[in-house]
């Protein structure tokens, strides 16, 4: 069984810009199947938001995308456009770190979860729903 109490681990954009760094391996990575991540390929850890530290070089800020219910911000790379993170726009316990951008070599033994409950999941919008989703309004 793998140490949780791993040394930090980085998540870095393929350009370098931007890098965040997490105190420790995540217990299991979400392969989340909603309509906008099983787009972007993401595999998220999930962390609070004051143990993830965000560095960007240059002042290129990222770049943020807010769809369906406007409760969450996803952050690409203003340059290289890599998929970074989501956090909550407004307080939650928890943000979502790509660790797609995560050496594999560092997340091999953590386990991978994909939970297909989330395909009909109504967002508390469903007017703000994207058209392929399969929730039940």
């Amino acid at each position: 069984m793998p140490s949780y109490a791993s040394a930090p681990l980085k998540a870095t954009c393929h350009c370098g810009v931007v890098t965040l760094e997490v105190p420790h391996r995540p217990r299991e990575i979400n392969e989340c199947q909603c309509t906008i991540c099983r787009r972007y390929g993401a595999a998220w850890a999930y962390y609070p938001p004051k143990e993830v530290k965000i560095t960007v070089k240059d002042g290129s800020p990222t770049k943020a995308y807010v769809w369906g219910d406007k409760e969450s911000e996803f952050h690409f790379c203003s340059v290289c456009g890599c998929d970074m993170y989501w956090k909550a726009i407004e307080d939650r316990p928890e943000m979502g770190v790509n660790t797609r951008m995560m050496d594999p070599d560092e997340l091999h033994t953590v386990t991978r979860k994909i939970d297909y409950e989330v395909l009909t999941t109504c967002l508390k919008a469903g007017a703000e729903a994207h058209p392929q989703d399969k929730a039940q309004y």
